[in-house]
């Protein structure tokens, strides 16, 4: 603009003689030229509680930089109270509880009017412990029909999967029942896996395919993250297996020369799901995204050898075995003799651990799973 001076002070204008009248009196306006002043209080609205007289001496950098400045503060105001209001919806909360009236709940059509209140905000390994008080060793009763769909999961989980996700404290929690190409084939094999958990049901073992890539790794890990959102709301243990996946790049310093990226993830992720196991039998917490950055470099130092190898090795298929440990003695509910244990069919149970571990190995040493260390 020719001419123009950014520290040439603003001069705003008068209008023509206008006479006002109003009740009391009439006011003559002076006349003039110059800016339109509303012009000003258009493109600069913070300016709006200005008064003109304050603002006519001014250059025009200066205006533009009170301008600056009263956004920014507005910006900070704004942020105070909204964090100001989150205080106070705390408080009133702890204050003034919600009273959740009795009523019936089948997971389904009817639903209780307590599964809309908002979420929890104490800790998360404290929501954990209590619903441990509450729920016992073995969970709650496992369904298969959650609308997996809905986020973009439908058909991603193997029907074991969804019955061992049920009960924090399984120790046969694998991501591989996870994995979409395993869903076939468990849905083809779905007749030898007895879901029945009454104390004569026998559980027959699977030959679901290991996750041989790192897409599908990611894809299963989300899969399991999104079922566990539908089984068990309250618990965040895998979100924080995935939020230790995705603050460290899934390892990516780690196992970027590693090529069994894929496997190794797997393998940890299988031994975390069994550590978090165990810790709800002994109710204890679950591993935090933070404490998982310290399990994995431990967990890593111990496995070096195997994680660097380059030697692709397959893994032999082998067929395994009836389980015949007594499932009722791994909370101490079964009430008979070791020696006189079996099921109607006549099969005779151990009274052995049923824990297994990360290998797949059972403990198998003679004392229950509760009881494991």
């Amino acid at each position: 603009m020719d001419g123009f001076n950014p520290n040439q002070p603003l001069l705003f204008p008068t209008f023509p003689d206008i006479e006002i009248v109003t009740e009391a009196k009439t006011v003559q306006k002076p006349s003039g030229t110059g800016l339109n002043s509303s012009m000003i209080y258009r493109f600069l609205p913070h300016l709006k509680e200005i008064p003109q007289e304050t603002l006519q001496g001014l250059p025009w950098y200066a205006i533009f930089q009170l301008n600056t400045a009263l956004a920014t503060e507005a910006k900070e105001a704004n942020r105070q109270t909204t964090s100001a209001k989150l205080a106070a919806n705390s408080q009133r909360m702890v204050s003034a509880p919600t009273q959740v009236t009795a009523g019936y709940d089948d997971r389904r059509a009817n639903l209780h009017t307590a599964r809309f209140l908002g979420g929890a905000s104490c800790s998360a390994q404290a929501l954990w412990l209590q619903a441990r008080d509450f729920l016992g060793v073995d969970g709650t009763t496992p369904l298969g029909n959650y609308d997996m769909d809905a986020v973009g999961c439908g058909g991603c989980v193997t029907p074991k999967g969804w019955y061992e996700l049920h009960n924090p404290g399984s120790s046969e929690l694998k991501l591989k029942l996870f994995y979409l190409p395993n869903v076939a084939s468990s849905a083809f094999s779905s007749r030898k896996i007895n879901l029945d958990d009454s104390e004569n049901s026998v559980c027959i073992g699977d030959s679901l395919r290991e996750i041989a890539d790192f897409e599908g790794f990611r894809a299963a890990l989300h899969s399991l993250k999104e079922a566990l959102h539908w089984a068990l709301p309250w618990n965040r243990s895998v979100s924080a297996i995935q939020g230790f996946m995705v603050n460290s790049n899934y390892c990516f310093e780690d196992l970027k020369s590693s090529p069994k990226r894929a496997q190794v993830l797997t393998e940890f992720v299988d031994f975390v799901l069994g550590r978090n196991a165990l810790n709800w039998v002994n109710r204890m917490p679950f591993l935090t995204a933070d404490e998982l950055a310290h399990t994995w470099a431990s967990w890593k130092g111990k496995r070096s050898a195997f994680i660097l190898s380059t030697k692709q090795e397959r893994t032999p298929f082998v067929k395994r075995e009836k389980n015949d440990i007594c499932r009722r003695y791994q909370n101490k509910t079964c009430t008979n003799k070791a020696e006189d244990c079996k099921t109607p069919g006549g099969l005779k149970l151990r009274h052995v651990c049923a824990w297994v571990y990360s290998g797949g190995k059972r403990c198998e040493k003679e004392h229950p799973k509760v009881e494991h260390k």
